[in-house]
């Protein structure tokens, strides 16, 4: 994959007619992700809208905050690729925690890490949730599924596969998106609904 830089974007931008400006966002957390929301609405004219879906966004948060407030906190590791093992960072580990886990593995804030089955295995996850960046429900399931074996050599009580895409790997609104389903993955009982499928892996 060819990297493009700032600066190249910013030149190509320059070639066109209309000049359009050229805005970097690359954030870290969800909450940074919600500052995006307010950069990008600045930008568009979009203020109202952008603080109706902020509030949206908070109350929903806060919402799942609240029904897992005194549940167990359930060990996981999330995992964005299998060959070379990635373990998720960025917001990843930050939803867990919102959703009533325990990273075991990721650093809110910081970038995916390479690591090993052996690690994995050593940081004894309950639960293991196969996020492959960039892949879809059933894309997510077919590689958890192609590395199943080494899945099952961690010792995890529960392993799943998620649409990465669409709630994990991107930040946007989504992202809380996200945050329900991963809720629902640990515990269901107190967050009985989730906005995706849930692709179980045979243990």
């Amino acid at each position: 994959m060819c990297a493009v830089s700032y600066d190249d974007v910013r030149a190509v931008a320059q070639t066109i007619s209309s000049r359009p400006r050229v805005v970097a966002l690359d954030p870290h957390t969800l909450g940074e992700s919600f500052g995006d929301v307010r950069t990008i609405a600045q930008l568009t004219d979009a203020r109202e809208a952008a603080l109706t879906l902020i509030a949206s966004q908070r109350a929903r948060v806060d919402a799942v905050r609240l029904a897992v407030r005194a549940a167990e906190r359930v060990p996981v590791v999330a995992l964005e690729w299998f060959d070379p093992v990635f373990i998720a960072g960025h917001w990843t580990p930050q939803i867990v925690e919102l959703a009533g886990g325990i990273d075991v593995l990721g650093f809110a804030g910081e970038h995916s890490e390479q690591t090993t089955w052996e690690t994995v295995a050593a940081a004894a996850p309950r639960v293991v949730v196969c996020m492959p960046c960039g892949y879809d429900g059933k894309r997510s399931h077919q590689e958890a599924l192609r590395y199943a074996d080494a899945l099952r050599t961690v010792g995890a009580e529960r392993i799943v596969a998620v649409d990465a895409s669409a709630y994990f790997s991107r930040p946007g609104p989504r992202l809380v998106d996200g945050l329900e389903l991963m809720a629902h993955i640990l515990h269901p009982d107190l967050v009985p609904g989730a906005p995706g499928e849930i692709h179980e892996v045979e243990v």
